[in-house]
């Protein structure tokens, strides 16, 4: 094991003079029917100058491709194997794969990347070193886009904003800046939270893609901090997908669910008023292909009928959006009633 995941001279992994023992750290990674990317991923992190405790791999129950390709690995790599736990869902979609990988999770530390990101060296060593302070929940980094030979992405000076009235900003994979700064969302290849803070992956996203935002505000609803380090890098060389909707897609039914997901995520975790602001944003302006009014009306002359279509699709998401909350909200008000009193 290297020598930065189990240190014994008074200073720990995270870099903390006089502190007993490192957390220990799990590495979870979904996969699904990419099992040459999810090797290269494997390969990463058996390269990285801090190895992790325990990996966690999730597969579905019908990817044999994935599974005959894990076997080959562990026979190959038997130091490398003995890391590794598998757990396999039946359930389809990123949040039941992920809720699957966490209940066998074992680490202080939970580190989630994508299956076709390889991390740099010192990725997790990184990520690491800024749970030294108490405060800091959680721990992400960049995402270095490959669009084949060039680098995807413009630098941008702002990353993992949410303003007061819900817009989001991340720019994960574009930072202009290379210190470590406070963010209020990380981006699901490539972030990492203490165990306890981490709250169950919604079921009720439909898309998959607002995950990450949902549980970085879920994970600091009471307090403390998420830290952003472009230099805890992983390299992302995007593959297809076959659970959920496509890459950047501009189908009507993706519009309507990555409506609803944005609009589900924002009321469940905004107050009263950012709620209203919120709702006034999204009816008016939007963001993307998820049309609001006046988006829709600079877009027409352009699109014709398919700005309005795209109008719709992203209203329809947003009422669904309202439905969604107020189910939820009404099922934990039942649960809660019919919960025995406490003595």
């Amino acid at each position: 094991m290297s020598d930065l995941s189990r240190r014994t001279d008074g200073t720990d992994a995270l870099g903390a003079s006089g502190s007993t023992q490192p957390p220990a750290v799990t590495v979870l990674v979904p996969s699904f029917r990419r099992p040459d990317a999810l090797l290269s991923c494997l390969d990463g992190l058996l390269a990285g100058s801090c190895l992790p405790d325990q990996v966690v791999l999730v597969l579905r129950d019908t990817d044999g491709d994935s599974r005959e390709a894990l076997d080959a690995w562990r026979a190959e790599n038997p130091d490398g194997a003995q890391l590794v736990d598998l757990a396999e869902v039946v359930q389809p979609g990123q949040m039941a794969a992920t809720n699957a990988g966490l209940a066998i999770s074992t680490g202080d530390v939970i580190c989630f990347i994508d299956d076709d990101c390889v991390p740099t060296q010192r990725w997790l060593e990184r990520l690491l070193s800024h749970y030294a302070e108490p405060d800091v929940l959680g721990v992400g980094g960049r995402d270095i886009v490959h669009d084949g030979d060039a680098i995807a992405g413009e630098p941008q000076p702002q990353v993992g904003v949410l303003t007061w009235c819900g817009r989001m900003v991340g720019n994960h994979h574009q930072p202009s800046f290379d210190d470590a700064r406070r963010v209020a969302h990380l981006k699901g290849a490539n972030m990492s939270f203490r165990r306890e803070v981490i709250p169950p992956f919604d079921l009720y996203l439909r898309s998959g893609v607002f995950n990450d935002t949902d549980v970085s505000l879920g994970a600091t609803a009471d307090g403390g901090m998420l830290i952003y380090d472009p230099l805890a890098a992983v390299d992302h060389y995007p593959k297809p997908r076959f659970d959920g909707h496509e890459r950047d897609t501009e189908n009507l039914v993706a519009v309507y669910d990555l409506a609803h997901d944005y609009a589900y995520v924002m009321l469940k975790h905004l107050d009263g008023p950012r709620r209203a602001a919120f709702t006034i944003f999204a009816l008016l302006v939007g963001q993307h292909w998820r049309y609001g009014l006046l988006r829709m009306l600079v877009r027409l002359p352009r699109e014709r009928s398919l700005a309005v279509r795209r109008w719709r699709a992203a209203m329809g998401g947003l009422r669904q959006a309202w439905r969604t909350t107020r189910s939820v909200r009404a099922q934990q008000e039942k649960n809660a009633a019919e919960e025995p009193p406490t003595r």
